[in-house]
C-alpha cells in the first residue's frame, strides 16, 4: 500500500523551495497582518475554537481593479518543462497506466482519498495557483500569473496575494475567479469532509482569505511558517465554487464516484469509467494554458487509460504482448537475470532503462501500532527490527540492488543516515530484548509466551500477491525466533480501511517523500489517536513536537537540516517502524515508439507515471521504425541501460 506523503494535499510537490527564503528575508513589512475589514469571509469561521461552518458564506465579487504587475513576482525565464520535439497525435492509441487496484473513491478529499492512484488522476484535471519547477525548485505560474509574499516579523505572520490569470477557464468554459479560490479554502477547513490532516493544516495555518477583486485574493497566515506559501499556492488544487461550496454530507456522497469540473489539461467524459476496471481521461483541445511556457510541449498523450491489472506477473505478460506501453520493474531478480535474456530486449524493440534522479526518497518498513500491545513496548519493536533479515533478502531476492534504509528521511542530505547505525539482523539481541519485555518461555510448539500468558502470534495482512515471496522469507526468521507469523492475503480496499481505522498490529507501509521534509503531518502527537492521517503508528513525542514548531519558522537552510536530523534521530531511536530498503533510481521498460527528453525523467520527480505523462509522447517515426523492425525480425539499438542524467548527489 502506498500513500501520498504530503503535508497539505496530494498535489503538493514538496516544501518551500530555496527561492522563497530570499523573499521571506527581504519582505519585513510593518502592519501587514491587520485583520481585513468588510472583506468577504472576514467573519473568520476557521478561527480556533469556532463552531464548524456548515453554510458557505455569501460572497461579493468586486469588479477587476487595474493591474500592471508592478511589485509582483512572476517567473518567466525558466527552463522549459517540455521538449520542443514533442508531438501530439490525436488518433493514436491511449497511453495505458497500470493500477494494481481500483481506488475506493474518486474524491479529491476525505476518507481514502490520499492515494497515489488518485493523485495521478487528479493532478491531470485540477491546477494550483503556482507550481514548483522540477529542476530549479523555484515558483512558476499556474492559475495565478502573479503573486506577492509579504512578511511581518513583529506580528509573526505573512500575507500572500495571488492574481489569477484572466484567461484561466474551467473545462465547461466558465472563468476561474477569486471566489473559486475562497470556496476551495473553505472546503478544506470544513471538518465534515472527514479529512483531519487537511483541516488541521489549513485551519491552523491561515485566516480566511480576503477577495480584493474578481481575480485577486489575499490570505493572512496565523504564524510564520516557511512552508505556508507552498501549502496555499502549490498544495491546494482549486475547485469551482459552485461545486466546492456544499455540505460535507453532500460532498462525500455526491462526489464519491464523480469528479468536479477541473481547469487542467485533461477531463473525464461521461462513460469513461468501468468501476473496478478502468478510467480514461481525454486531453482537452480548449485548455486555457496551452501556450503558457510551463505548459508548452507537455501533456502530449491524447488519451490516458488507467487500467487495473491486479498482479505484476500479468502486467509483465501483457507488456510483452504489447498490450501495455511501459512496465515498471519492481523485482530485482527480473532486472538482473531475466531481462537481459529476453528477445524483445536483445533485439532492442523494448528499451531497458535504470534512470537515476535527484528526487527525494521515501521510506518503507513494518509499521508498528504503538497504541496497543505488544508494540507499545520499545523493546519488542527493537527485537522485531533485529529479526527483520534484510541481509538475507538483499542477497537472495534483491540481488544487492537496493540500499538499507537507516533514516526516515533517506536520500539527499536532510536525514541522519550518516550517523544512524544500520539495524542488523541479530536474533541473539532480539532474544535478549524479548526476554526483558517478558517473553521468556516457549510453548510446546516452540512459540514465545508473553507476560499475559498468551502466545506471541501476529496476523500479517497484505494485499499484493507478488510480495508473498518476500513475506515467506521474513516469516521463517520470525518463527525461528518464536513469533508465530501468520500471512493473510486480503483485498486492498479492506486493508486500506483497516489501516485507516487503526485496526492492525503490524503493517508494511511504503511512503512517498517531499522535496523538502515536513515532519509534523506524519509525526505530530495530536494526530496519533485520530484515524485517516499519516501518523499510522500512533507516534507521540513532546520533543519532536517542539522541533516541528521550531522548524516551521527557521529560514536558514542549514538550520532546517539540523532540526530534521534531530527529528530523524528521535524517530530512529524509538523504532516506530522496522525500516526496509530504498533506491534513488527508476527501473522500467518501454516499447521503442516514444519520444522523450534527453534526461528521460525530471530531476526531482518521484512518480514514474507522472513524469512520463508530463513530458513523453508517441513518436510516429519511431513507431513506424519499430513496426518495420519487428516485421523483418531486425534489431534496433538498445542504447545505454544505466543513465545518470543529473549526475551524482
Amino acid at each position: 500500500m502506498v500513500f501520498c506523503k504530503q503535508a497539505a494535499w496530494k498535489h503538493q510537490p514538496g516544501n518551500v523551495p530555496i527561492g522563497l527564503l530570499v523573499l521571506l528575508a527581504g519582505l519585513l513589512l510593518g502592519g501587514c497582518c491587520r485583520s481585513p475589514v468588510g472583506a468577504p469571509g472576514s467573519g473568520d469561521s476557521s478561527s480556533a475554537g469556532a463552531t464548524e461552518a456548515t453554510t458557505f458564506p455569501k460572497l461579493e465579487l468586486p469588479a477587476p481593479l487595474p493591474f500592471d504587475g508592478k511589485g509582483w513576482s512572476r517567473s518567466e525565464q525558466y527552463p522549459l518543462l517540455g521538449d520542443p520535439r514533442a508531438k501530439r497525435v490525436v488518433k493514436d492509441r491511449p497511453f495505458v497506466v497500470v493500477w494494481q487496484t481500483f481506488p475506493p473513491t474518486l474524491r479529491t478529499d476525505g476518507p481514502n482519498s490520499n492515494l497515489v492512484e488518485l493523485n495521478a488522476l487528479h493532478e491531470l484535471m485540477f491546477e494550483t495557483l503556482v507550481q514548483v519547477h522540477p529542476e530549479t525548485e523555484e515558483f512558476i505560474p499556474g492559475l495565478a500569473s502573479h503573486w506577492k509574499i509579504e512578511t511581518d516579523e513583529k506580528s509573526k505572520c505573512q500575507i500572500f496575494t495571488f492574481r489569477i490569470d484572466e484567461r484561466a477557464r474551467w473545462a465547461d468554459g466558465a472563468e476561474v475567479t477569486a471566489a473559486d479560490v475562497f470556496a476551495t479554502f473553505w472546503h478544506r477547513t470544513q471538518e465534515d469532509r472527514k479529512d483531519p490532516m487537511s483541516t488541521m493544516t489549513f485551519k491552523e495555518g491561515f485566516h480566511d482569505p480576503e477577495i480584493l477583486d474578481k481575480y485577486t485574493i489575499r490570505i493572512r497566515t496565523r504564524e510564520l511558517n516557511w512552508r505556508l506559501f507552498l501549502y496555499f499556492g502549490s498544495g491546494m488544487p482549486i475547485y469551482p465554487a459552485r461545486e466546492a461550496a456544499v455540505t460535507g454530507r453532500k460532498y462525500l456522497e455526491d462526489y464519491n464516484w464523480k469528479l468536479m469540473v477541473g481547469s487542467g489539461p485533461y477531463k473525464m467524459k461521461p462513460g469513461d469509467m468501468e468501476k473496478g476496471e478502468w478510467i480514461t481521461l481525454t486531453r482537452r483541445s480548449d485548455w486555457w494554458a496551452e501556450n503558457e511556457r510551463w505548459a508548452k510541449h507537455c501533456f502530449n498523450f491524447h488519451r490516458i487509460k488507467f487500467k487495473v491489472v491486479r498482479e505484476d506477473e500479468l502486467a509483465y505478460e501483457m507488456f510483452k504482448k504489447d498490450e501495455l506501453d511501459y512496465y515498471f520493474v519492481a523485482r530485482a531478480q527480473r532486472w538482473v537475470e531475466e531481462l537481459p535474456k529476453e528477445e524483445l530486449i536483445q533485439k532492442g524493440w523494448v528499451k531497458r532503462r535504470k534512470v537515476y534522479t535527484q528526487s527525494p526518497t521515501g521510506f518503507s518498513g513494518f509499521a508498528f501500532n504503538m497504541r496497543e500491545k505488544p508494540f507499545d513496548d520499545k523493546r519488542v519493536r527493537m527485537a522485531f527490527a533485529h529479526l527483520f533479515n534484510r541481509e538475507r533478502l538483499m542477497e537472495k531476492i534483491f540481488y544487492n540492488e537496493y540500499e538499507y534504509t537507516n533514516s526516515y528521511f533517506p536520500g539527499r542530505d536532510w536525514g541522519a543516515s550518516a550517523t544512524n547505525p544500520v539495524m542488523e539482523f541479530d536474533p541473539d539481541q532480539a532474544e535478549k530484548l524479548l526476554a526483558e519485555a517478558g517473553y521468556k518461555s516457549r510453548d510446546a510448539q516452540g512459540y514465545l509466551i508473553g507476560p499475559d500468558g498468551k502466545r506471541f502470534e501476529l496476523t500479517f495482512n497484505f494485499a499484493n500477491q507478488s510480495m508473498e515471496r518476500i513475506w515467506l522469507v521474513v516469516k521463517e526468521d520470525f518463527e525461528d525466533a518464536g513469533i508465530k507469523f501468520d500471512l493473510k492475503l486480503i483485498d486492498y480496499t479492506t486493508l486500506l480501511k483497516k489501516v485507516s481505522d487503526r485496526q492492525f498490529k503490524l503493517h508494511f507501509q511504503a511512503w512517498g517523500a517531499l522535496l523538502f521534509p515536513n515532519p509534523e503531518t506524519s509525526w505530530r502527537s495530536d494526530l496519533a489517536d485520530k484515524p485517516a492521517n499519516n501518523n499510522v503508528v500512533g507516534f507521540k513525542s513532546a520533543r519532536l513536537d517542539e522541533l516541528c514548531d521550531k522548524y516551521n519558522v527557521v529560514l536558514d537552510r542549514a538550520e532546517q537540516k539540523k532540526i530534521i536530523r534531530e527529528v530523524d534521530q528521535i524517530l530512529y531511536n524509538e523504532h516506530p517502524y522496522a525500516l526496509a530498503w530504498n533506491a534513488n533510481y527508476k527501473r522500467f521498460l518501454f516499447w521503442d515508439r516514444f519520444g522523450y527528453p534527453a534526461t528521460y525523467l525530471n530531476k526531482t520527480g518521484q512518480v514514474l507515471t507522472t513524469m512520463l505523462i508530463h513530458t513523453w509522447w508517441f513518436e510516429p517515426d519511431a513507431a513506424a521504425r519499430l513496426q518495420d523492425a519487428i516485421s523483418k525480425g531486425q534489431p534496433l539499438p538498445q542504447g545505454e541501460v544505466v543513465v545518470r542524467p543529473w549526475g551524482k548527489l
